[in-house]
């Protein structure tokens, strides 16, 4: 009889540090998914705020671009209203008018396509280009401006869309560590042990896993 009950005694001791193990596991658990969960959401909001400052950049590029866009097409149209009446003169060979508008009108960017363009003897060659608008030389640095900045936009862009997609990868973290600090917390309710380890292992399992994926992650 008192074999039995020292093998009783032993059977409760035994499970008393189990159960002591496991909310000390469950403890430190919990404290480390509270440190994850507060890190994982603080860089949801960090890069919330690179997504922010990325798409306020591309909105304000493509506001220039179509700023300059808008002053090349109106630069263009000046010089196709000038050369209308430039090819008059230089087809009647008013030379004193020819060289005015070649002298005082023409814009700088328009006067190495002219230059250009007359080198092909427009008057005499029927190959020569119509006009010095389809002329390789004749370029608006306006409109290239204009390309570059688009194409700065869109850079942009597509960085603030993958910053996007970051932020919400930090948010489903911060949401899976919530679940890790639910798993740990409760572990400790339940009276069998074996509940208790379950519980407290499948807390582990989701809490290492996620630990994993986050210190993969970019940091903003």
């Amino acid at each position: 009889m008192p074999h039995a009950h020292t093998h009783v005694g032993m059977h409760e001791i035994e499970q008393g540090l189990a159960r002591d193990w496991v909310e000390v596991v469950a403890a430190v658990l919990l404290a480390l998914a509270t440190v994850a969960s507060a890190w994982s959401a603080y860089q949801a909001a960090a890069w919330s705020g690179v997504e922010s400052t990325k798409f306020s950049l591309s909105q304000a590029a493509r506001t220039q671009a179509a700023e300059a866009d808008e002053k090349a097409d109106s630069q263009n149209a000046v010089d196709i209203f000038l050369f209308s009446s430039y090819a008059d003169a230089f087809a009647r060979g008013d030379v004193r008018l020819v060289e005015y508008y070649e002298t005082s009108l023409f814009r700088d960017e328009m006067k190495p396509a002219l230059e250009a363009w007359k080198a092909t003897r427009p008057l005499t060659n029927p190959q020569a280009p119509k006009n010095p608008f389809v002329m390789p030389e004749y370029k608006l640095a306006e409109a290239e401006k204009a390309s570059e900045l688009e194409t700065r936009a869109n850079k942009e862009s597509l960085k603030a869309r993958n910053a996007i997609e970051k932020s919400d990868r930090y948010v489903l973290f911060t949401v899976l560590f919530a679940s890790v600090l639910f798993f740990a917390g409760i572990s400790t309710k339940f009276r069998a042990n074996g509940i208790r380890l379950s519980v407290l292992l499948m807390g582990t399992v989701l809490f290492l896993g996620t630990f994993v994926a986050v210190i993969l992650q970019p940091i903003a």
